[in-house]
């Protein structure tokens, strides 16, 4: 009985907040039945096919694309499309979808888990697979190092769990050792964004097992890439599941010599199309299922927007904050785009999570390429417009290219009348909106 009050009372709680729109909606019904019963979620019946996401990024776009080819392929699914990955959030989505006797609706339940919050989600139940994408610097007054959030990680596996790992990048690759379960591994061959030489390999350099500098065959960004330890204790290998032809520009990959389609041409999007296609195939779909979804047109991306503005493109990159990482595979694709180009950087929030303004991430990225000849101009806008004015400066920027503009009213001017080539706009969530009331307003003019 007291079961089914708990349940009942995280569905009421979070029915209540979204009708009187709070921002906790996803969060707060499980944030009580903790409360109320702090063991619900080991009195839930789950299925069978449990699927955990985790990572420092990457995580939304798996979640979502794995969703999308199971529904594809009758498979009755719930994920957390919010993006809310806590515990908090995690039990409210189980509880949302589970009956008042407590046995949950549908077939596969996949999770998108904070790296630090999933060690107490698996404290009341295991996934058959857990999907673990890559780890990087990322939010650095919460995560402090790469380091710590392996450890946070490798604490959270069950013994048992059918691992899923980005073989490409040497700190996930790790969690394979003295693992118990299922280890499948993925990875996409050297391509056009690859290279050689690495300065800034800070985070990985050196074999977990002997401690020898490793070496690189070559980098796609950052540590993530091709390396193996001289004394042979520890390397990247071949991977299950390795896209190949990878071609960002005309968005297509082999895996298994099968062309497959990506949503959008981004080499990250390579990355969790191939984890995706592995997930799937070892839940047990078939290639001809799974490639259907994939190549059938309907998988679009939610962070590439394409506008008209003034008759230029206008590209809107929805780029992570304090991921220097995922921050430099939005340049490296500005950089690949042909022409004159004009790009809109700024955010007046490092994060929506605390309110610790730290912006010692911006000098992790590498802004020296853009002194490239085809960038026209910078315009730099939001809170920080003036750190990223002197982050640029120290770049070694022309100051000939940077505007910034204080009063976004005056944004759609600036770019008419200095500017040319098309617009790239890199900004986080909280200034997504008010670019596109901007061109909203310009297109009704």
């Amino acid at each position: 009985m007291w079961k089914m009050f708990v349940i009942f009372f995280c569905k009421f709680a979070n029915y209540m907040s979204r009708l009187l729109n709070h921002s906790e909606g996803s969060v707060i019904g499980g944030y009580w039945a903790l409360k109320l019963d702090n063991k619900i979620l080991s009195k839930i019946k789950l299925p069978k096919n449990i699927i955990g996401i985790t990572g420092s990024s990457g995580k939304s776009s798996s979640a979502e694309l794995i969703n999308n080819i199971l529904k594809e392929n009758n498979f009755k699914t719930v994920y957390n499309k919010e993006g809310s990955n806590t515990i908090n959030a995690i039990t409210s989505l189980i509880l949302n979808n589970t009956t008042l006797t407590g046995k949950f609706k549908s077939d596969v339940l996949i999770m998108e888990l904070d790296e630090q919050y999933m060690k107490n989600v698996f404290k009341y139940f295991s996934p058959s697979i857990l999907l673990i994408t890559n780890i990087t610097r990322d939010q650095p007054p919460r995560n402090s190092h790469p380091e710590k959030i392996f450890h946070e990680i490798k604490k959270g596996i069950p013994e048992k769990t059918h691992i899923i790992l980005n073989v490409d990048d040497p700190l996930v690759n790790r969690l394979r050792i003295n693992h118990k379960g299922k280890v499948t591994t993925y990875g996409l061959e050297q391509n056009s964004y690859s290279f050689k030489n690495n300065l800034n390999n800070l985070d990985a350099a050196y074999c977990p097992i002997c401690h020898s500098k490793l070496e690189y065959d070559f980098y796609h960004y950052g540590h993530i890439g091709s390396y193996h330890c001289p004394k042979y204790d520890f390397r990247r290998g071949t991977p299950d599941y390795e896209a190949k032809e990878i071609n960002i520009e005309d968005k297509t990959i082999k895996i298994n010599e099968n062309i497959v389609n990506l949503p959008s041409n981004f080499l990250y999007t390579a990355y969790f199309t191939t984890a995706c296609y592995a997930v799937c195939k070892e839940l047990g779909l078939s290639e001809e299922n799974i490639l259907n979804t994939l190549n059938g047109g309907k998988i679009k991306t939610k962070r590439l927007n394409i506008y008209n503005f003034d008759n230029r493109k206008w590209q809107m990159l929805v780029s992570k904050n304090e991921n220097n990482l995922s921050y430099k595979q939005s340049l490296d694709f500005i950089l690949h785009e042909p022409g004159d180009k004009t790009i809109i950087l700024g955010f007046d929030s490092s994060s929506r999570r605390y309110k610790e303004n730290d912006i010692s991430w911006i000098w992790d990225i590498d802004f020296e390429l853009l002194a490239d000849r085809q960038i026209n101009k910078i315009i730099l806008i939001g809170k920080f417009a003036y750190d990223m004015l002197t982050r640029m400066e120290y770049a070694g920027i022309s100051k000939n290219k940077l505007i910034i503009v204080e009063n976004l009213n005056d944004l759609s001017k600036t770019i008419k009348t200095k500017t040319k080539g098309n617009i790239y706009s890199m900004v986080c969530f909280d200034k997504e909106i008010e670019l596109k009331k901007i061109i909203k307003e310009e297109n009704h003019d």
